[in-house]
């Protein structure tokens, strides 16, 4: 799905030269729920260059900042990548939802035997934790920073599951059954918002 421009060209917010920023199906916010999709294809964060992960945190900081700017009322963001642990789409995505603060502890109480590593930055990660485990994962950063959970046995979409719950929006969890009018309305305004940082 993400190798191919077509599939998702209308969601476009912007690209760099090798990455997409895409507005996702399966809005669980009221609209800002952004994808940041690397060009390249593969499998997980954990798994890209180092160059490409560094430029994945410089741009992560920039969306951030422009839904900071543009979605003001709810400036707490929560950013997160599935790596086999609940993924769907095996093309690496790192998910960014504005409006929630802390998932940290729902996935501390639902994986309390898994090791869970703190990381510095995608880059960090991507060049000292994954390359020596290379195990599945969940990845997520919230206001307690960014963590790791290795190998939890997690249902598909999970993050995506309790980000809906945080939100108080559990009907939007899996993007396959949202409301399509409602998701098609929501992303259509997050293009229309967001892709004036991006041009």
């Amino acid at each position: 799905m993400f190798c191919d421009k077509s599939q998702f060209e209308e969601r476009l917010c912007g690209e760099t030269k090798d990455f997409w920023i895409i507005a996702t199906l399966g809005q669980i916010s009221n609209g800002g729920y952004l994808l940041l999709v690397p060009k390249r294809h593969v499998e997980c964060i954990g798994a890209m260059t180092s160059k490409e992960a560094k430029l994945l945190d410089k741009l992560g900081v920039r969306v951030c900042d422009a839904l900071i700017q543009e979605y003001g009322d709810a400036p707490d963001i929560i950013m997160f990548e599935h790596w086999i642990v609940g993924q769907t789409i095996k093309h690496a995505h790192l998910h960014i939802v504005p409006g929630v603060q802390i998932i940290a502890k729902r996935i501390a109480d639902d994986f309390p035997e898994n090791d869970v590593s703190c990381i510095v930055s995608l880059s960090d990660f991507r060049n000292s934790l994954y390359g020596k485990r290379k195990e599945p994962y969940l990845l997520w950063c919230d206001l307690r920073g960014m963590k790791v959970c290795w190998n939890p046995p997690a249902p598909l979409q999970y993050l995506r599951i309790i980000v809906a719950d945080a939100l108080g929006r559990p009907e939007r969890a899996n993007w396959r059954n949202m409301d399509p009018e409602l998701d098609k309305k929501l992303w259509q305004e997050t293009v229309k918002r967001l892709k004036p940082y991006f041009t």
